[in-house]
């Protein structure tokens, strides 16, 4: 992942304001539980300052971070968790479970990230996937924290088993997402800011019922998309 290396994110006000989405935090943090094994090394991969490894750390495992950007490296190391500025610092097949969570889209060879993300897993191993979806949502806030694209489900699905993973589940999330993401790039600020007073709000009121309504939509729509992918034995 060395196109990821100097990297300088220019988003972070942005991804502290995400910290008040109790919900949203929420539900990620239930993904990568109900996925992780109890024991071994986990890899968060693009860890930003350490928020979910922070929430996922846990007795019996060892968890260690890939984090270009120089400034939330530093982060996580006073969190007390190893920090890479890249997986080329990993050994082959040295990691037992692997998350990213709203990564990829930052990178723009990120076919060959996935890549690297095979390449470090022990064979047998799973790793979870959860990025933005729906090019045609793509707005000022994507511009401002430099975001490359947003998928389909399609898209992240081909990707993962090119880079050699068998997919286990490739969904769309947070259907409510879809109009209120498509209002925002119409009538929303130009400058990708994002507003906390209706980021809480969308949170504590519309989310939980997003969530449920994915169980109905999940194959059809949704503000994000998920993947859960193992590699081959």
């Amino acid at each position: 992942m060395s196109d990821m290396q100097n990297f300088d994110y220019t988003g972070k006000d942005n991804l502290d304001i995400m910290s008040f989405a109790n919900n949203y935090n929420n539900f990620l943090t239930e993904l990568v539980e109900s996925h992780a094994p109890k024991t071994g090394t986990l890899l968060d991969f693009g860890a930003g300052t350490g928020f979910f490894a922070n929430r996922v750390a846990g007795t019996g495992r060892k968890l260690v971070c890939v984090e270009p950007d120089t400034l939330q490296a530093d982060e996580i190391r006073t969190k007390g968790f190893d920090a890479f500025a890249s997986s080329e610092d990993l050994a082959d097949q040295s990691i037992d479970f692997s998350y990213s969570l709203n990564v990829l889209e930052h990178i723009e060879d990120d076919s060959a990230a996935m890549r690297e993300i095979f390449r470090v897993l022990k064979p047998g191993s799973f790793c979870v996937i959860y990025v933005p979806a729906m090019p045609c949502l793509y707005s000022s806030m994507d511009e401002k924290v430099q975001h490359f694209r947003r998928y389909t489900r399609k898209e992240l699905s081909g990707k993962l088993s090119n880079a050699g993973f068998d997919v286990m589940n490739c969904r769309y999330a947070d259907i409510l997402g879809v109009p209120t993401t498509l209002a925002y790039k119409v009538i929303g600020s130009k400058s990708g800011d994002v507003s906390l007073k209706a980021l809480i709000a969308y949170d504590r009121v519309a989310f939980p019922v997003s969530k449920a309504l994915d169980t109905i939509t999940h194959r059809i729509a949704g503000k994000n998309v998920l993947a859960v992918a193992r590699k081959p034995m």
